[in-house]
């Protein structure tokens, strides 16, 4: 694969992601994929390594504290060989009325035209401010 078509396989996935089209972003992840969202896990609960049924579920559990959805704008994209980095901002309001305002780097690894590794790097305390439903 190119480095464009790596590149369009990522910008395919957020817009079926964003589009709510969540079978198609799907069938673009490599079935051994690990997306690892950062952070420490005893200070963001959501941090940590998610297999594609963890994905699924994580996604099921910022869909239930964001009930219209996070809106996912590309700023920026580069890509090197097998590896695609991108910039974005995320915007959303959360079931609370705490709005999501922030900005994220994802560095994506591909194999055989399928994701395989997504490594997320966003303000963690932001997002455990309006994401983490605490009791």
């Amino acid at each position: 694969m190119t480095t464009t078509d790596n590149t369009e396989t990522v910008l395919r996935f957020f817009e079926n992601f964003n589009a709510g089209n969540a079978e198609a972003a799907f069938a673009l992840l490599d079935e051994q994929v690990v997306w690892r969202v950062m952070g420490k896990p005893d200070r963001f609960p959501l941090a940590g390594d998610y297999d594609k049924d963890g994905v699924v579920r994580l996604l099921g559990t910022v869909g239930q504290v964001m009930p219209n959805g996070v809106e996912l704008t590309i700023t920026s994209s580069t890509a090197q060989d097998d590896r695609v980095v991108v910039e974005a901002e995320s915007h959303g309001v959360s079931a609370a009325g705490k709005v999501y305002d922030n900005r994220l780097i994802y560095a994506f690894e591909l194999r055989d035209s399928k994701i395989l590794h997504i490594r997320e790097y966003f303000d963690t305390i932001h997002a455990n401010d309006v994401m983490v439903v605490t009791d």
